[in-house]
Order: structure tokens, then sequence, then C-alpha cells
């Protein structure tokens, strides 16, 4: 304990609570090192969703852009239509970049917590030294 408080009650990980365990070095380090793989892995799943989106969105403006030169009428006749009909795909690409945007914050929210490992290792090896 430094200061009369326990760090290793402090729930850090995500997946389970530590309440009123000690920390040993090893566990910390193990933990890290999931959270450093799982980043890994999340960014090659935002380069899939970026791929996804860019290919959601041009798909949704080839379709509009076909069905509105397809469409006989005025201006706004033409844009309607088009709106309308590719309201499935203006959908598709929507999802996809919320999909994006998902990911991007699963990544920073894995890099907070990384930044609370780094904080809470430099405290446990205090605890350790002074053991």
């Amino acid at each position: 304990m430094l200061w009369g408080v326990s760090y290793a009650s402090i729930t850090l990980w995500g997946q389970r609570s530590m309440v009123n365990s000690n920390l040993t070095p090893l566990e910390v380090i193990e933990t890290l090192s999931t959270i450093g793989k799982d980043i890994d892995e999340q960014t090659d799943e935002i380069a899939r969703c970026d791929e996804a989106a860019v290919r959601a969105r041009v798909a949704y403006k080839k379709y509009y852009a076909e069905v509105f030169m397809r469409t006989e009428g005025s201006m706004d006749i033409r844009r309607y239509t088009a709106d309308f009909s590719s309201s499935d795909h203006y959908l598709a690409q929507e999802l996809a970049d919320q999909e994006h945007r998902a990911a991007v914050g699963q990544i920073r929210a894995l890099r907070d917590r990384l930044e609370v490992g780094r904080s809470i290792s430099a405290l446990v090896r205090m605890e350790w030294g002074n053991s």
C-alpha cells in the first residue's frame, strides 16, 4: 500500500475487477501485453472498416448519379427521385461510417486503458520496491 491506498483495488482492465487484491508485476505485464495485442487487432479492424466505408460511399454516389441521370423531368424531380431510390445505399454508407467511428472510439479506449495501466505499473513497481 502506498499512502494507505491499495491501487490494486482500482478496476483497470475493463474485464475484471480486482477489488482488494494485490497486483503483482507479472499480472501488470501480462495485462499490458494483452492490451497491446488488442490495440494491434483494433488497428486492423479500423483499416477494414475504413475500406468498407469508402466502398459504401462510392457505391452510394454511383447509384445516386445513375438514377439522377436516368430520371426525366426537372432538377428537383430528378434529385428527389435519386434521393428516394438510393436511400438504401445511403443507409449502408452511414452504417459503414458509424462502424468506422465505433472502431476508432474503441482504439481510443484501449489506449486510455494502456495509459492507466502504465500508471498502475509504476505504482506497483514502487510498492514492490518498498516491500
